[in-house]
């Protein structure tokens, strides 16, 4: 999903540690701030370095966010990829892809809240970003809705549409437990989400 700047993709153990470094202060401030009132002092001065050393991994503030909502989305991508291995059918994989989505969007909650809350909106290219992320990850739904109906696991209905509408229900879940913490624990949710998700496709769940 992107690349990294030059100097963090070094194996160097130094240069690494220095980049991830950067990006938990980057986390901490936009999480807290927001984007417009965080500022690269303010990244600097939590994470303990000098100015200069921000832009030797970043052009910029905005890229700073940028590899942050990347790498929340290369996580959650990486383990909805392992939680589904080894499931039988579609209905399977696509109650694993849930519950592993709300696992990372749990254990990683600033960033979470960079990507769900604070970034739509607040520049072109994080909108940009996340139009393009969410559309794979609509298709990657769809094809699994599609692939149910013709197992004859889901009653026909448009996937597109389905789609869209399984991820907006699993981005409201997470945005109210970021603002609101209602649930108060986010995996609190998973198994009635994952229960709501798919007997609203039409499916028989639990599985009898």
């Amino acid at each position: 999903m992107g690349k990294q700047p030059p100097l963090a993709g070094r194996n160097d153990p130094r240069l690494q540690e220095r980049y991830e470094q950067l990006l938990q202060a980057a986390a901490e401030e936009f999480a807290t701030r927001g984007y417009h009132q965080t500022t690269v002092k303010d990244i600097v001065e939590r994470a303990g370095v000098a100015t200069g050393t921000f832009y030797l991994y970043f052009a910029n503030k905005e890229q700073s966010c940028v590899a942050l909502i990347e790498r929340l989305y290369s996580r959650v991508l990486a383990e909805v990829v392992a939680a589904r291995a080894g499931k039988a059918t579609k209905l399977e994989k696509l109650a694993a892809s849930i519950r592993a989505a709300l696992e990372v969007f749990g254990a990683h909650r600033n960033l979470a809240h960079i990507a769900l809350v604070r970034a739509p909106g607040a520049h072109p290219l994080f909108d940009e970003l996340l139009a393009r992320i969410h559309r794979e990850l609509w298709d990657l739904v769809a094809e699994d809705i599609t692939e149910a109906i013709d197992e004859g696991l889901l009653p026909p209905q448009r996937a597109d549409l389905s789609a869209r509408a399984l991820i907006g229900a699993l981005y409201e879940v997470v945005i109210s437990w970021l603002q609101a913490e209602v649930p108060v624990h986010l995996e609190d949710a998973v198994e009635p989400l994952v229960a709501f998700c798919l007997r609203g496709l039409g499916a028989a769940w639990p599985p009898g």
